[in-house]
């Protein structure tokens, strides 16, 4: 490893492997980055944990995991394969954790040396440049603008005598709308069996052109939450990874950025502790059914 990756300060490390032979192999690539070796329980920047099985790490073992991080204000790098992914997202704390499915160990270079912190911290510097998350509030907001304008083209088109009425996408004040509780609501704006449709298209699309030419991982998250929630059925992480067409750790911080963005909420199952299930936000879901009428009203595909 050349000098330019071993800086000072320099950062620690420790590894939970339940294989020998991994354990060496992580121990290996925390000596290439320059990083020293501590042992779990000890202070360290970073916790490395490797699993290959469901069997690897119990549940007590999570938990120790978790708790060592909100402890020692450290951060995780969990390898996992897709099976055992819902319970180590259920039981960590993600906003600490990067999580390598399926993943080589060279991917973890840029955190171990701090290249990962240094970027992030030049994006929230850099006026010129925003930081992923504050990107993704910039989704939910355009997102309510196309539908905004789609609606009144719709309504240019298609009744230019009647007046335009202003759209708004954002929540009422509390109470306002008291007095229609009891209305019912109203059915969604696109039925689970069009989205899907949708989704059909887009990955026929992979079929013809590379897939990371219109690889949009933010919108396949929405648009397989937004079918299953009218289908009546949960989203699981794993699930939800494959629906978003990119490589699994990509899809994972798509869905945590999205999260903290709020376009996304995590929910317990209520069978099972050691698995949480992805859903989209009530806002997330008002903007995409306003988007949906408003495709309707055009009488066009919406894709």
């Amino acid at each position: 490893m050349s000098e330019h990756f071993i800086q000072r300060p320099r950062y620690s490390a420790a590894i939970v492997a339940s294989h020998p032979a991994r354990s060496h192999e992580l121990q290996r690539l925390v000596a290439d980055c320059g990083c020293l070796l501590r042992h779990f329980g000890e202070q360290c920047d970073f916790l490395l944990v490797a699993r290959s099985s469901v069997s690897d790490v119990e549940a007590r073992d999570w938990s120790d995991i978790a708790v060592y991080l909100d402890d020692h204000d450290s951060e995780a790098l969990v390898w996992s394969d897709l099976d055992g992914l819902d319970e180590a997202f259920a039981a960590l704390p993600v906003d600490r954790c990067h999580f390598l499915v399926d993943t080589p160990d060279w991917q973890a270079i840029a955190i171990l040396t701090g290249v990962a912190k240094r970027i992030r911290g030049s994006q929230l510097h850099d006026s010129a440049r925003d930081s992923e998350i504050l990107s993704l509030h910039r989704i939910s907001n355009e997102l309510a603008d196309f539908a905004q304008t789609l609606a009144s083209i719709a309504k240019q088109d298609g009744a230019p005598q009647v007046r335009e009425r202003p759209v708004s996408f954002r929540p009422a004040p509390q109470g306002l709308l008291d007095s229609f509780a009891t209305e019912r609501a109203p059915e969604p704006s696109a039925r689970p069996q069009d989205v899907r449709a949708i989704i059909k298209l887009r990955r026929l699309r992979d079929r013809y052109f590379q897939p990371d030419l219109f690889a949009d991982p933010g919108w396949d998250i929405m648009l397989d939450l937004y079918a299953a929630r009218q289908e009546g059925k949960q989203v699981s992480v794993s699930s939800l990874c494959i629906a978003a067409a990119v490589p699994p750790t990509t899809a994972l911080r798509w869905i945590t950025n999205m999260t903290a963005a709020g376009l996304l909420v995590r929910v317990q199952d209520p069978d099972d502790a050691r698995r949480v299930f992805i859903e989209l936000s009530a806002e997330a879901r008002d903007q995409l059914d306003a988007y949906f009428a408003a495709a309707r009203n055009l009488a066009v595909p919406a894709i």
